[in-house]
């Protein structure tokens, strides 16, 4: 077990916790634009949370590996809004963990804590 990962999945959790509380309804109230940001908090932060979280828990697998399975599971999770068993379908959502992944798996290459299995 690796606690700085785990802390650092659980810090992503709050911050993205915290942005929904405090950002989204500042942009709603004040009608900002803010090109959807608001909107896709949650799916930003999501996958990274989740992978840095599993990943200090049981390692057996690669970040790499984490972060492809987080973004199907992710992006499933998003298609259940379509037939009305969770939430709601967003395009939005679905770029937003896109990206996200891209970025966090760039991140973690570029600072040097990918291992590969």
């Amino acid at each position: 077990m690796k606690l700085k990962f785990i802390i650092s999945g659980i810090l992503i959790a709050v911050i993205g916790l915290v942005l929904s509380h405090t950002y989204r309804p500042y942009v709603y109230e004040n009608h900002i634009n803010d090109f959807h940001l608001a909107d896709v908090i949650g799916s930003i932060v999501c996958v990274p949370a989740a992978v840095l979280f599993f990943y200090g828990i049981d390692n057996r697998y690669s970040i790499k590996q984490y972060t492809i399975k987080g973004t199907i599971v992710y992006i499933a999770y998003e298609f259940l809004g379509l037939f009305h068993i969770h939430g709601t379908f967003d395009v939005y959502d679905i770029i937003a963990i896109i990206i996200s992944s891209l970025l966090f798996y760039g991140i973690c290459v570029w600072l040097g804590i990918i291992d590969e299995k």
